[in-house]
Protein backbone atom coordinates (compact mmCIF):
# COMPACT_ATOMS: atom_id res chain seq x y z
CA UNK A 1 0.00 0.00 0.00
CA UNK A 2 0.91 3.57 -1.17
CA UNK A 3 1.96 5.59 2.23
CA UNK A 4 2.02 9.36 2.69
CA UNK A 5 3.79 10.24 -0.43
CA UNK A 6 4.94 13.85 -1.50
CA UNK A 7 7.27 15.09 -4.37
CA UNK A 8 8.48 13.31 -7.24
CA UNK A 9 6.66 10.07 -7.47
CA UNK A 10 5.64 9.32 -10.91
CA UNK A 11 7.37 9.24 -14.61
CA UNK A 12 5.73 8.40 -17.43
CA UNK A 13 6.74 7.75 -20.91
CA UNK A 14 6.13 7.94 -24.56
CA UNK A 15 7.36 4.07 -25.16
CA UNK A 16 6.14 4.31 -29.03
CA UNK A 17 10.00 6.35 -29.26
CA UNK A 18 12.33 3.85 -29.44
CA UNK A 19 15.15 5.77 -27.68
CA UNK A 20 12.65 5.11 -23.97
CA UNK A 21 13.94 1.07 -24.34
CA UNK A 22 16.81 2.73 -22.10
CA UNK A 23 14.45 3.47 -19.40
CA UNK A 24 12.79 0.84 -19.46
CA UNK A 25 16.00 -1.31 -18.84
CA UNK A 26 16.55 0.58 -15.95
CA UNK A 27 13.47 0.58 -14.45
CA UNK A 28 13.03 -2.78 -15.28
CA UNK A 29 16.46 -4.59 -14.87
CA UNK A 30 18.98 -1.89 -12.66
CA UNK A 31 16.08 -0.56 -10.41
CA UNK A 32 14.20 -4.06 -9.76
CA UNK A 33 11.20 -2.53 -10.77
CA UNK A 34 7.85 -4.84 -9.82
CA UNK A 35 5.86 -4.94 -13.28
CA UNK A 36 2.18 -4.56 -13.27
CA UNK A 37 0.17 -4.51 -16.53
CA UNK A 38 -3.16 -2.32 -16.68
CA UNK A 39 -4.20 -2.26 -19.93
CA UNK A 40 -2.92 -3.53 -23.84
CA UNK A 41 0.26 -1.39 -24.47
CA UNK A 42 0.79 0.06 -20.76
CA UNK A 43 3.25 -1.03 -18.59
CA UNK A 44 3.62 0.08 -15.00
CA UNK A 45 6.57 -0.64 -12.48
CA UNK A 46 6.54 0.35 -9.08
CA UNK A 47 10.01 0.60 -7.15
CA UNK A 48 10.50 -0.41 -3.58
CA UNK A 49 10.02 2.73 -2.44
CA UNK A 50 6.75 4.12 -4.24
CA UNK A 51 8.14 5.52 -7.02
CA UNK A 52 5.98 4.97 -10.30
CA UNK A 53 7.15 4.41 -13.76
CA UNK A 54 4.43 4.19 -16.50
CA UNK A 55 5.28 3.58 -19.96
CA UNK A 56 2.68 3.86 -22.71
CA UNK A 57 2.98 1.89 -25.69
CA UNK A 58 1.25 0.88 -29.00
CA UNK A 59 -2.64 0.46 -28.17
CA UNK A 60 -2.50 2.41 -24.37
CA UNK A 61 -4.74 5.32 -24.57
CA UNK A 62 -3.63 8.69 -23.07
CA UNK A 63 -4.74 12.26 -23.49
CA UNK A 64 -3.33 14.24 -26.46
CA UNK A 65 -1.87 16.79 -24.42
CA UNK A 66 0.43 14.48 -22.15
CA UNK A 67 3.45 13.80 -24.75
CA UNK A 68 2.54 17.00 -26.50
CA UNK A 69 5.64 18.75 -24.75
CA UNK A 70 8.39 15.66 -24.58
CA UNK A 71 8.65 11.96 -24.44
CA UNK A 72 8.64 11.84 -20.41
CA UNK A 73 6.25 13.80 -18.33
CA UNK A 74 7.44 13.78 -14.90
CA UNK A 75 4.51 13.61 -12.00
CA UNK A 76 4.37 15.23 -8.56
CA UNK A 77 2.70 14.10 -5.04
CA UNK A 78 0.95 16.91 -2.92
CA UNK A 79 -0.69 17.03 -0.05
CA UNK A 80 -4.01 19.26 -1.19
CA UNK A 81 -4.36 19.01 -4.84
CA UNK A 82 -6.90 21.87 -5.02
CA UNK A 83 -4.48 24.07 -3.36
CA UNK A 84 -1.56 23.37 -5.48
CA UNK A 85 -3.29 24.01 -8.60
CA UNK A 86 -4.92 27.11 -7.45
CA UNK A 87 -0.91 28.58 -6.30
CA UNK A 88 0.25 26.99 -9.93
CA UNK A 89 -2.24 29.01 -11.98
CA UNK A 90 -1.47 31.58 -9.83
CA UNK A 91 1.92 31.22 -11.84
CA UNK A 92 0.63 31.10 -15.13
CA UNK A 93 0.07 27.08 -15.35
CA UNK A 94 -3.34 25.80 -16.47
CA UNK A 95 -5.05 22.79 -16.01
CA UNK A 96 -5.04 20.47 -19.05
CA UNK A 97 -8.20 18.46 -19.49
CA UNK A 98 -9.78 18.22 -16.04
CA UNK A 99 -8.91 16.95 -12.64
CA UNK A 100 -9.67 13.05 -12.26
CA UNK A 101 -11.06 10.71 -8.73
CA UNK A 102 -9.97 7.50 -9.35
CA UNK A 103 -10.86 6.80 -5.85
CA UNK A 104 -12.33 8.96 -3.15
CA UNK A 105 -8.35 8.85 -1.94
CA UNK A 106 -6.38 9.73 -5.21
CA UNK A 107 -6.76 12.03 -7.72
CA UNK A 108 -4.55 13.93 -10.30
CA UNK A 109 -4.60 16.12 -12.90
CA UNK A 110 -1.44 17.58 -15.57
CA UNK A 111 -0.80 21.31 -15.86
CA UNK A 112 0.92 22.92 -18.64
CA UNK A 113 3.66 25.25 -17.56
CA UNK A 114 4.76 28.50 -19.09
CA UNK A 115 6.79 27.58 -21.58
CA UNK A 116 4.60 24.91 -22.77
CA UNK A 117 6.02 21.85 -19.92
CA UNK A 118 3.87 19.45 -18.88
CA UNK A 119 3.42 18.02 -15.60
CA UNK A 120 1.49 15.78 -13.63
CA UNK A 121 -0.05 16.38 -10.17
CA UNK A 122 -1.59 13.83 -7.51
CA UNK A 123 -2.72 13.30 -4.30
CA UNK A 124 -3.06 10.56 -2.33
CA UNK A 125 -4.53 9.87 1.28
CA UNK A 126 -7.65 8.04 3.01
CA UNK A 127 -9.33 11.89 3.93
CA UNK A 128 -9.51 13.20 0.46
CA UNK A 129 -13.14 13.40 -0.95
Amino acid sequence: MIKHIEGFKKVSFNAANRSVSCFRALVKDVLQGREMLVEPGLSVFVLPDGTIFEFYGMGSHFPDYLFSHSEVVNSYGVPDLDSALEQLEKQGAKLLGQVVHMSESYGYCHMSLAGGSVIGLFQYNEKMV
